[in-house]
């Protein structure tokens, strides 16, 4: 696997902001026993989350090449970001990446999308981590974090639409998908998205409250730190900014389209 690199196009400022995002990443997941972040092949980073609810996720940014029209017309290299979600039970479940394991369809909000990949997957790790809370506003990761284990062996994914199944994702007219014999509670997991209000009611109370104050407050220092950096509005990383970094939390919060 090749080594990704910045497109030449970017600006020496847009380089700056792109390992400042990495840097924030590496901050967040160091000040938290319940975060990890490593290096894959390409370079990139992935990050390891066990989350309030006792499950396991994992995230990734996957790079695109793309062409887009600059500023004064001219036609530059250019790059898309997408996201690999992984979630399990258990942690066993998501280094195996096992019948247990799902893939999650959440993506940051269309105005954090020019943001560094940094930024962009700290915000999706923040709200992970804290997935108590944010199932209660993002129905598909609700269906997830409530869902039996047992419940999980035929699901290949959760979307804003409802779990779509390893059937529906590998249906072959030749070949008849069989469903995991140990699969259990087929109908759990369809009739959840009319169970909003018990979901609300499951999380509303968190009994890790304080460990998430602490992350918070080390989440607070970072920035206190960092807030002295001498540059020009334009070259400001967006979060350098505290309105900005909050208003971002509170928008993934809100729930992601």
């Amino acid at each position: 696997m090749k080594v990704w690199k910045m497109p030449q196009s970017w600006s020496v400022q847009k380089r700056a902001a792109h390992e400042r995002g990495l840097e924030f990443l590496k901050s967040i997941c160091d000040s938290s026993q319940y975060m990890e972040t490593y290096d894959l092949q390409n370079g990139l980073p992935s990050v390891r989350i066990k989350s309030t609810s006792r499950r396991w996720y994992s995230l990734q940014a996957v790079p695109e090449k793309t062409i887009y029209e600059n500023l004064v017309g001219e036609m530059e290299d250019g790059v898309i970001w997408s996201f690999d979600i992984r979630a399990a039970p258990r942690k066993t479940d998501l280094l195996a990446l096992n019948d247990y394991s799902v893939r999650l369809c959440i993506y940051p909000e269309h105005g954090s999308k020019n943001l560094p990949i940094g930024d962009q997957l700290a915000t999706l790790a923040l709200g992970l981590r804290d997935d108590r809370r944010t199932a209660v506003r993002i129905g598909l990761l609700a269906q997830f974090v409530i869902a039996p284990r047992d419940a999980l062996l035929d699901v290949y994914k959760f979307t804003a639409e409802g779990a779509v199944y390893n059937e529906e994702v590998f249906y072959d007219d030749e070949f008849e998908y069989e469903p995991n014999e140990r699969r259990q509670n087929q109908h759990f997991i369809l009739n959840m998205t009319h169970e909003a209000d018990q979901i609300s009611e499951m999380f509303a109370s968190d009994e890790e409250a304080c460990a998430n104050e602490y992350e918070h407050i080390n989440f607070q220092e970072w920035f206190d730190k960092n807030e002295e950096v001498a540059c020009t509005k334009e070259e400001i990383p967006w979060h350098h900014d505290e309105n900005q970094i909050w208003d971002i939390e509170e928008a993934f919060l809100r729930g992601l389209e």
